[in-house]
């Protein structure tokens, strides 16, 4: 027997559907021809601005709020001088070293049994990054021969500006890599804040 309440469809998704259809093909349209009436300028400029919106590049503020060395990794009264190196190579592959902490005085610390840390809170960085951009944050003790001792580095594919937040160092030996005593007990700290945008290129 049939529904005596005759019960009818819902024509909600088929409504749904054309409607649907005809947002994708208004926005289809504005994008490839942005030079309709009305409809074009809309479309490009909501892209525009969510293009805008992901790109991050520009001039960043950089505070170093903290650089921790494990004491186990030296020689228990050994006396350091930690300073700290910015290198940035930009997209042609040219490098330039945008500040050393070494010309703001000694940071003579002795291993024992705390950690050997530092900070550079009252000189932060300005740093213009994009896209493309490498930074290589290295740790050195410019105490008697001066060694490189760590390094963090971000790579040339990041999307986002990397000096930020808690980074573990990559201890070094001459050249190579080493493995540290105790993984994760070499840090530095970053504070990161965009303050501008890039100028433009001639």
């Amino acid at each position: 027997m049939g529904d005596p309440k005759g019960k009818k469809k819902s024509k909600a998704p088929a409504v749904l559907l054309i409607l649907l259809l005809a947002v994708v093909g208004t926005v289809a349209a504005g994008y490839f021809k942005p030079d309709l009436p009305v409809i074009g300028p809309l479309v490009s400029g909501f892209f525009e601005k969510g293009a805008a919106g992901m790109d991050k590049s520009g001039v960043y503020k950089v505070t170093i709020t903290k650089v921790v060395l494990d004491p186990q990794e030296f020689k228990k009264g050994e006396t350091i001088d930690v300073q700290v190196k910015i290198i940035v190579t930009n997209l042609e592959g040219k490098t330039e070293t945008v500040w050393d902490s070494s010309k703001f005085g000694d940071n003579l610390r002795e291993a024992g049994e705390n950690e050997l840390a530092v900070n550079f809170m009252e000189t932060p960085i300005e740093i213009s990054w994009e896209s493309g951009y490498q930074i290589s944050v290295e740790v050195w003790d410019y105490k008697g021969t001066n060694k490189r001792l760590a390094r963090f580095a971000t790579a040339a594919k990041d999307k986002e500006f990397g000096l930020s937040g808690t980074k573990t160092l990559t201890l070094l030996d001459g050249e190579n890599t080493r493995n540290p005593r105790v993984g994760g007990t070499n840090q530095i700290v970053f504070e990161a804040k965009r303050t501008a945008d890039l100028p433009p290129k001639e």
